[in-house]
């Protein structure tokens, strides 16, 4: 009898900063790949969402990567040497750090493909700061080269940031745009509006960036209308 061999899985790699985000934001969608066939890991700073992580039977490696101020070259050099270790098939690059480092970090440790999530171009394009203006031309400059990549995908989640990133020289090709992360609808059911005066809430942070001042200015337009 001949002897029949499993086909392989294709290894899926999500890597996502904060283990909280990857169950708020990409969890159905690593489940929804496991369920097609793909062995799925995330590789993330591990909080307390382990459990949740693992009982969805997604393979969890502990990774720290900070948010904001870090080691660049070191973390950098981490992403490579988890890439060699792992050697998966699809990475998976959540939010505009992780993108750079990572789409860098995939070419040299010879990732055959690559999905790159860009949740928001974040402070350093609407910075006004020195800084800031000497840093931006270079990261749209890496941006351009590295996102137009073959076997590339880049997932934007609104059309400004679809624009300035074609601005840049991305290959539009490799965009897709898709208008936010989804809402579980099994979780998060349609009510009728209650009864009442109209409550308008900012679900945001208090980051004057977010829209904060915005906010506080209709509040008060509104107010004075007797609203």
């Amino acid at each position: 009898m001949d002897e029949v061999k499993e086909r392989k899985k294709s290894k899926l790699l999500f890597v996502v900063t904060e283990d909280w985000y990857f169950v708020s934001h990409r969890l159905p969608l690593a489940v929804a790949a496991r369920e097609s066939g793909f062995d799925v890991a995330v590789a993330t700073r591990v909080g307390k969402h382990a459990e949740t992580i693992k009982s969805a039977d997604i393979r969890l490696i502990p990774f720290e990567l900070s948010r904001r101020a870090g080691n660049p070259l070191r973390e950098f050099l981490s992403l490579i040497l988890l890439y060699r270790r792992e050697r998966p098939d699809i990475v998976h690059h959540v939010a505009l750090k992780l993108v750079l480092y990572g789409a860098l970090a995939v070419r040299l440790a010879a990732v055959p493909a690559q999905v790159n999530a860009v949740t928001g171009l974040g402070w350093l394009f609407i910075a006004r700061s020195r800084p800031a203006r000497w840093v931006r031309p270079a990261i749209c400059w890496l941006l351009a080269r590295l996102l137009s990549a073959p076997r590339c995908r880049v997932i934007v989640q609104n059309p400004d940031d679809e624009a300035l990133l074609r601005q840049t020289g991305v290959t539009e090709s490799n965009m897709r745009m898709v208008c936010g992360a989804g809402v579980d609808t099994a979780a998060f059911s349609f009510v009728p509006e209650p009864p009442g005066p109209v409550c308008v809430v900012l679900a945001a942070r208090m980051l004057w960036d977010k829209g904060v001042g915005e906010f506080v200015e209709a509040a008060r337009q509104l107010k004075q209308a007797g609203v």
